[in-house]
């Protein structure tokens, strides 16, 4: 039988997706995607059985869901050490780079199968001497020579994020950007560089812009500190919502620096199917600079920007293209699990 493990983090708190109490509520409304590629696997017959593991201090009913004839499981233990007393699985995925995680495969290694470990900032490597096969990264940037490193692809829920294609051209052009980020995060997402770059180019300040995101009072400050009175801050929206502002505006927006993980608004931008400007320093693999994609660097921003509201139309119809090909789940999931199954032990 073969079994997935995944371990979602080390947090005891429960996430909103744990009242969903069906599989299609599940789907339609987890926007995780760590939650929602295991279904994948059950759907399209790469595994029989998953288990999400997660921590509590008290007893938690199992939530099963049937995919196909097939367990889909989300289980919680007091300590992951717990785990090895239950069926040896064929691969595990470690997300989010926890002490708890090095510890436990450091008890018994072989218990867990292919050991796959995806992190970002500063726990990108395993940083408690844990043991693990593959280290997984968002950015090629990031592989090591003397690790076994593999690329990981991910996708925004297509049942959140998807493109309107009964829009009118115009209600397309709404806003000429959407720029999904939180201010809580400053050092990283490079708002005050966008809201600088604003100040100083006349392009740029004919331009309609929406931000989406918390503590919008810090970004209008930044605002009137330099001058710049063409974005209209909505607050936080939900994903839902997101996606509506996505498809009415003509480009998203991600301009995150280096020292930030992969942002996540980078697939919910395109999983819209809304062209992407995104920024040389922000990590992500190259597959995403594809078509439907504007990349800008600290002194050609205002210039490229520009080209790309001109050649709007060209953008959007290559983010279309993306969003139903390369950056469809399937394809996303099939580049995944066909390196992974590569790295599983020979049969003798």
């Amino acid at each position: 039988m073969r079994i997935f493990w995944l371990f979602r983090s080390n947090l005891k708190n429960f996430e909103y997706y744990h009242k969903y109490e069906t599989l299609k509520e599940f789907e339609k409304k987890c926007h995780d995607f760590y939650m929602l590629f295991p279904i994948w696997l059950l759907k399209n017959d790469h595994m029989d059985v998953v288990v999400i593991w997660r921590l509590s201090s008290i007893p938690v009913k199992d939530i099963n869901f049937v995919v196909n004839g097939k367990l889909y499981a989300q289980r919680w233990v007091k300590n992951f050490s717990e785990v090895l007393n239950h069926p040896k699985p064929q691969m595990s995925f470690f997300r989010g780079g926890f002490p708890e995680y090095d510890r436990v495969t450091r008890l018994k290694p072989k218990h867990f199968g292919l050991k796959l470990y995806l992190a970002t900032g500063r726990r990108i490597y395993p940083q408690w001497g844990g043991i693990y096969d593959v280290l997984l990264q968002e950015d090629r940037r990031d592989f090591r020579a003397n690790r076994k490193c593999l690329p990981f692809f991910k996708m925004a829920s297509p049942e959140i994020f998807f493109p309107y294609l009964n829009l009118e051209p115009d209600q397309h052009e709404q806003y000429d950007i959407c720029w999904p980020c939180n201010f809580e995060q400053i050092r990283y997402k490079g708002q005050e560089f966008f809201i600088r770059s604003i100040s100083r180019n006349k392009e740029l300040q004919k331009l309609k812009i929406v931000h989406c995101g918390n503590k919008p009072n810090v970004g209008k400050k930044l605002c009137k500190k330099y001058g710049v009175t063409n974005i209209e801050f909505v607050g936080s929206v939900n994903r839902e919502r997101l996606n509506v502002y996505l498809n009415h505006s003509k480009f998203g927006l991600c301009l995150s620096n280096n020292q930030d993980g992969c942002p996540r608004v980078i697939t919910e931008i395109l999983g819209a199917a809304t062209p992407l400007i995104i920024r040389t320093l922000t990590r992500v693999l190259p597959y995403y600079k594809n078509k439907g994609v504007v990349e800008v660097n600290d002194l050609n921003i205002g210039e490229r920007i520009k080209d790309a509201i001109k050649n709007y139309s060209k953008y959007r119809i290559g983010a279309m293209w993306a969003r139903e090909n390369e950056l469809s789940f399937d394809n996303i999931m099939e580049k995944n699990i066909n390196s992974w199954v590569k790295c599983l032990p020979k049969k003798k």
